[in-house]
């Protein structure tokens, strides 16, 4: 959850893309917009950090920056603004060569 900043959700490893994604499970609906972005904000920060620190790389010898994505997984779907800061998010990761994007779970619930 992004209310945890402190641990890494899940990793999987995606073999038809090569890609170790990282992901981030977000449950809760989209109500407190400043508050959760600021919790995604530092979700992401614990995520880099893991991945350039190498400890991706620890746990899958021969991973690089290259071969990680994070992803956020959402129950709930996210309005605009958040939408526009997951962009802000993906332009600020490509800068050190990691993607990012972000998934609703099947079972979403649509916004309003």
């Amino acid at each position: 959850m992004m209310s945890d900043a402190t641990t890494i959700d899940y990793i999987a490893h995606d073999a038809a893309r090569a890609k170790y994604v990282l992901i981030i499970r977000e449950d809760r609906p989209w109500d407190h917009v400043e508050e959760m972005h600021d919790q995604l904000k530092r979700k992401v920060d614990t995520y880099f950090q893991y991945i350039m620190e190498g400890e991706v790389a620890k746990a899958y010898p021969g991973v690089t920056t290259e071969d990680c994505v994070i992803t956020l997984i959402c129950r709930e779907a996210p309005g605009a603004a958040s939408l526009a800061f997951f962009d802000y998010v993906r332009q600020v990761l490509a800068a050190d060569s990691i993607e990012f994007n972000f998934l609703l779970h099947p079972g979403a619930t649509a916004m309003g």
